[in-house]
């Protein structure tokens, strides 16, 4: 391999190698904030929507109901929904939670960028006062037709007994760990046809497919942090770099190849 991860959840970010067919399904990076009860209304979230409608000019909202316990009852809550023309960026809000998502995703840079200036406008409009949650999530989706199988793409620790028993239709992992920068949600393994491990984030394909879904966070359990903009910019910037050395740990150099890395 010529790239050397040795420590993906405490070591430095290896550098980044371009892929020209990266198999990523979805991007996504959400905050999560302290209730905001005024974004229910329409009036109040407008000046939001007016600071990113010109390059997020498509808008919808969905109401989300939740079933809560203690007292039973049904909670329903809005959430304000913004796209490109082409829908291939997504800003999502409620009164809990904004994110950026995309099936599109051109560089860390650009997805870093875009999310920043979707910050900057909440921080100037719904002026939300603390956050408990940063994270990024990338899911890759690798659809395996014919004879095509993972062998050799993965390293051992990775690839587990579907490389062994050759006829496993479904195998997932998981793994959670504490990170240089929060902590990590890693899920990876072996769908059949038409299967998908979470239909919101990654969409079922015609084929037996592998997956890699990187959750990289900052949960705030004991204390809420004060929100800034930059300040959470940058983590997301570090959160994705902790997802991406946690990817090429995972990949082979016949992986990037497969994938468009520039051959040297």
């Amino acid at each position: 391999m010529s790239h050397n991860v040795t420590d993906p959840l405490y070591g430095d970010e290896p550098l980044e190698v371009p892929l020209t067919n990266a198999p990523l399904a979805r991007v996504v990076a959400q905050i999560r904030f302290p209730e905001i009860l005024s974004m229910q209304d329409k009036a109040f979230v407008a000046p939001f929507q007016e600071r990113i409608r010109r390059t997020y000019p498509l808008a919808q909202s969905d109401v989300i109901n939740t079933f809560v316990i203690g007292p039973q009852r049904m909670v329903s809550s809005t959430v304000w929904r913004y796209y490109d023309p082409q829908k291939n960026w997504r800003v999502s809000m409620s009164d809990t939670f904004l994110s950026l998502e995309t099936t599109k995703y051109v560089s860390r840079k650009d997805f870093v960028e875009r999310f920043g200036f979707i910050l900057t406008q909440l921080a100037e409009t719904i002026k939300p006062s603390h956050i408990a949650r940063v994270g990024v999530r990338y899911v890759d989706q690798v659809s395996l037709e014919g004879d095509e199988s993972m062998k050799g793409m993965l390293r051992p620790e990775m690839a587990g007994i579907k490389d062994v028993v050759g006829n496993t239709k479904h195998v997932i992992s998981e793994f959670e760990a504490d990170t240089r920068e929060g902590a990590v949600q890693v899920r990876w393994g072996h769908l059949p046809k038409d299967g998908t491990h979470d239909p919101d984030i990654m969409p079922a394909v015609q084929h037996p497919s592998w997956f890699l879904d990187v959750d990289s966070y900052i949960f705030q359990e004991s204390e809420i942090m004060e929100y800034s903009a930059e300040t959470v910019r940058s983590q997301v910037l570090a959160l994705a770099g902790r997802a991406y050395s946690i990817f090429m740990w995972s990949v082979t150099d016949d992986f990037l190849v497969k994938y468009g890395k520039e051959q040297q």
